[in-house]
């Protein structure tokens, strides 16, 4: 059976009412900012209330704005909708990205909202809960989450379950490999005749097979059962909320 009791499906347009369906806490990504600075909000259909929000990356040419006005609408907003947080999908790290989300921090703070912000935009941050890819391509996935935690504390470190399938090439100075497609690894796997195992440390199957050229490959990749075991890990770290885009939770609904 899979452990699916802190996992929030995340979701855009048409998904978010197929994934409300599935009786699980939904993180809806629909709010954004416009240029002039002003919250941009999609109405919730009443069969998605209690939604969590999503907000997405200013825009690059956003201009001057008061962010303390734009963290109280985005408080207002939240307790319309009696969404249970709200979650900044923040991609770039900048001033003004990082002076949003400090009054966003506060405000959510002091209304009793929680607020979670991606690790790599969100480590100044006082009060937010911090979310962490999954995708490791070396050392273990328990003992990252357990080094986060004694930074800032076990309830402030949340995850993002991000399926990987990468190949790399060996040696390797990057952290991420050649981008592969289930079918592509599919087909590589029948071609070379490699066989996968199972990394406990990284929470993920591998294969190596050496190329036409005589180079050395590295498989990393993500399957139902590897991401199912990446939950159970999460839960075992005491991790209490666990993030998935829906098309990629798929197959663990089905087993679920």
């Amino acid at each position: 059976m899979v452990y699916t009791k802190n996992l929030v499906l995340v979701c855009t347009g048409r998904d978010t009412a197929r994934a409300a369906g599935q009786g699980m806490p939904v993180l809806h990504l629909c709010l954004g900012i416009t240029p002039a600075g002003a919250l941009q909000r999609l109405q919730l259909p009443t069969a998605e209330a209690r939604c969590l929000l999503g907000l997405c990356d200013p825009p690059r040419e956003l201009a001057d704005c008061n962010a303390e006005r734009l963290a109280a609408d985005l408080v207002f907003e939240a307790q319309r909708t009696s969404a249970p947080g709200v979650f900044a999908d923040f991609e770039h790290d900048t001033p003004r990205g990082r002076m949003l989300l400090a009054a966003f921090d506060a405000a959510l703070h002091a209304a009793g909202i929680p607020f979670y912000v991606p690790l790599s935009c969100g480590r100044q941050l006082t009060h937010a809960i911090l979310t962490t890819p999954t995708a490791l391509s070396g050392g273990s996935l328990t003992a990252y989450i357990s080094s986060l935690q004694g930074i800032y504390g076990a309830a402030r470190i949340a995850a993002f379950l991000q399926p990987v399938s990468q190949d790399f090439m060996l040696p390797s100075s990057s952290p991420s490999g050649k981008t592969l497609t289930a079918t592509e690894r599919d087909a590589l796997l029948a071609r070379t005749g490699a066989q996968a195992f199972f990394s406990r440390e990284l929470c993920a199957k591998y294969f190596t097979y050496t190329d036409t050229d005589g180079r050395a490959h590295f498989v990393l990749y993500d399957d139902a059962s590897t991401l199912a075991a990446k939950l159970a890990q999460l839960a075992g770290c005491g991790v209490q909320t666990v993030f998935a885009l829906f098309p990629d939770a798929a197959a663990l609904m089905a087993s679920s």
